[in-house]
């Protein structure tokens, strides 16, 4: 498939940013749990959202509809 026919195949894109943060005596549970926040306010139909309290916290932004460019420069790949 040529670029052009991904393009008019993809496009537009369904795109979701989420930045997490915590500090340095923020362990690993803390961070799942803002992802866990995240997640059920992207249920609940929340389309972007934050809290924070300067040095942890969270925000994100859903886009049903981005004309890209898409996030990823390689046509595939996976790490785990």
């Amino acid at each position: 498939m040529s670029n052009k026919e991904w393009i008019a195949h993809a496009y537009p894109l369904q795109q979701v940013t989420i930045k997490l943060q915590g500090t340095r005596h923020s362990d690993k549970a803390a961070i799942v749990g803002q992802l866990e926040t995240v997640l059920a306010r992207l249920k609940a139909g929340d389309t972007s959202g934050q809290d924070h309290d300067d040095d942890f916290g969270y925000v994100f932004e859903y886009i049903q509809a981005a004309p890209g460019p898409s996030f990823f420069d390689e046509p595939a790949g996976s790490s785990r």
